[in-house]
């Protein structure tokens, strides 16, 4: 009679094994790094929102502010032309002193750097001659007004005040005796001087005056001059200074920064002319430029974690593979695949903690989490605590390298590099212990 009672599946050849497990399991792996790109999308999907308030901050308190000026302005007309056209004046010296005061505004779970800026000035404009302005250059004189230009007005108050040779000017707005075509921007404050007759050539005026402005991120100053010496200082730890002219000596401490730009220049242009007040050429304005960067950036933080997933889910699944191939335990495809979806969460509660908690918290928080419920799972699928705590030691040496890693700038990429060549290492040094050719009847595929 014919035995048909079942039997177990004979096991598969050693032709079949381990190739047939690592088709299916890295089937499983590309599985889990499709999911782990839609969650990178939603951490997108959050960083342009965080961008979109940003910008609504940048229009209600003000956005980052860039400062021309000051320039002693003339307007003057060449000949019978009845085309007024305007001599613009650098000072011969102008010193700065900007103080920024930055606090964090928030918009729900949404958070952006502000600061109120006092910038004083003070220097002296020396008249040149007008042989450069062409034949009969009739210049009104009587018109002659000081502008500084700025992103936008917002923040000005009622002590904002502007002195020429000792006498205090009003500031008014360049629009309110100029038309718009000709004062250039709506945030050109101007100073009527009181210079009723041609001063001489070589002639000195002194002049000192103050702005209170708001603004978001960055605070930036044109320089005009030949003899130029501005400073910068604010209670902020993580400044960055940029610009076409660096800094001749910067502080920076937790307490704040300050920083100094010198300059020298006597090869730019004192004197220009132009159709209308303050036309820029930024190919060849100097621009200082301290900017208020986050201590931590946290989606851009959260954007490099996102891109070591694959790393995370390689390791773990390596580290499976491995006690199937070394110890007796049998794990299914399907196992391999809830802990790649226990691993992908990580990215996404990351940015969800981080939001409301901060960075260095919400890793910590997030990393913790998905670390123990990994590690639980794991010593349920493999019935041993041996393995458990090995894959927990591994999965805890992970997430400490990335968030070292994470923190570094200038050496990331050799750390990172360095890393991944050890790891390389241990995982070829454990396989020596693999009879590839024998393994056939340890474990099932």
């Amino acid at each position: 009679m014919t035995d048909i009672s079942p039997t177990s599946e004979a096991p598969p050849a050693a032709s079949d094994f381990p190739a047939r497990k690592v088709v299916i399991v890295a089937l499983m792996l590309i599985a889990t790094l499709i999911a782990g790109w839609s969650i990178s999308g939603v951490v997108q999907e959050r960083e342009a929102r965080r961008d979109a308030t940003l910008d609504s901050f940048r229009t209600t308190w003000g956005p980052e502010q860039v400062v021309h000026g000051p320039l002693l302005v003339v307007p003057y007309r060449l000949g019978s032309s009845r085309t007024r056209l305007y001599f613009e004046i650098a000072p011969e010296t102008l010193k700065s002193k900007t103080v920024l005061s930055t606090a964090e505004k928030k918009r729900g779970l949404f958070h952006a750097t502000v600061y109120g800026a006092v910038f004083q000035f003070e220097g002296s404009f020396t008249i040149p001659a007008t042989s450069s302005l062409g034949q009969d250059p009739n210049l009104d004189w009587d018109a002659a007004f000081v502008v500084v230009e700025s992103s936008t007005l917002s923040g000005m108050s009622v002590g904002d005040h502007f002195t020429w040779n000792g006498k205090d000017v009003a500031w008014q707005n360049c629009r309110e005796f100029l038309d718009q075509g000709e004062c250039g921007s709506p945030s050109a404050l101007a100073a009527r001087i009181p210079l009723s007759v041609a001063p001489a050539v070589g002639a000195s005026f002194s002049f000192t005056g103050n702005l209170t402005l708001r603004g978001v991120g960055s605070f930036s100053q044109v320089f005009l001059g030949a003899n130029i010496d501005a400073s910068v200082e604010g209670s902020w730890a993580t400044p960055s200074f940029g610009g076409s002219l660096l800094p001749a000596t910067a502080d920076v401490s937790r307490d704040g920064f300050s920083a100094r730009w010198l300059n020298a220049d006597h090869t730019s242009a004192k004197v220009r002319s132009n159709a209308r007040v303050i036309e820029t050429d930024p190919a060849n304005e100097i621009v200082s430029k301290a900017a208020l960067l986050e201590a931590t950036p946290t989606y851009r933080m959260i954007n490099r974690a996102s891109k070591y997933n694959i790393l995370f889910v390689v390791l773990s699944f390596t580290t499976y593979f491995l006690f199937e191939l070394l110890t007796k335990v049998r794990i299914h495809p399907l196992q391999y695949g809830l802990l790649g979806a226990s691993l992908t969460l990580f990215a996404l509660l990351l940015v969800s903690f981080a939001e409301m908690i901060g960075y260095d918290a919400g890793y910590a928080v997030s990393s913790g989490l998905v670390l123990l419920q990994a590690s639980v799972y794991t010593a349920a699928v493999t019935r041993r605590l041996g393995h458990s705590l090995a894959f927990g030691a591994m999965l805890a040496s992970l997430f400490g390298f990335l968030y070292v890693l994470l923190s570094l700038e200038t050496y990331s990429l050799l750390v990172g590099s360095l890393g991944l060549f050890l790891v390389l290492s241990l995982v070829m040094a454990l396989t020596q212990r693999v009879k590839w050719f024998a393994v056939a009847g340890t474990v099932g595929a």
